[in-house]
């Protein structure tokens, strides 16, 4: 089955391991290509996770197809002081929580542009245990 989606990219194995072994699991999204691509999603939507960075994004790239429960923009605030100053930081990052839907490859990127999220084309693979 062919399907266009939003890519959260450079995702980490042991994230990607933890979401196949619980079916379900919250990140939170703070680089900005992928806090942009989260931007552009809503609860049910499906996302490509993939370990590769966007730039190695190729036809033939593998991926997890996931699900969208739940999507929240936070804002985190850093103070710093001393003798002598006060600083205030604030930075931004999302929480998503998403459901394990299957595995996926990517069949073409679409779009991979800087400041926009990374659009791919993706066919749902079926792997069979024949034991």
């Amino acid at each position: 089955m062919k399907m266009e989606c939003v890519a959260l990219t450079g995702i980490s194995r042991p994230v990607i391991r933890e979401l196949l072994t619980n079916g379900i699991r919250t990140l939170e999204i703070r680089s900005p290509g992928n806090f942009l691509a989260l931007l552009q999603t809503n609860p049910g939507d499906v996302i490509f996770l993939t370990e590769a960075s966007g730039p190695d994004i190729v036809a033939g790239t593998g991926g997890m197809l996931t699900r969208v429960r739940e999507i929240q923009v936070v804002t985190h605030k850093v103070v710093q002081a001393g003798a002598d100053f006060y600083e205030e930081r604030e930075s931004q990052a999302a929480r998503v929580q998403l459901v394990i839907v299957g595995h996926g490859r990517v069949r073409r990127v679409k779009s991979l542009k800087i400041g926009s999220p990374t659009v791919l084309e993706v066919d749902s693979v079926c792997y069979y245990d024949a034991g």
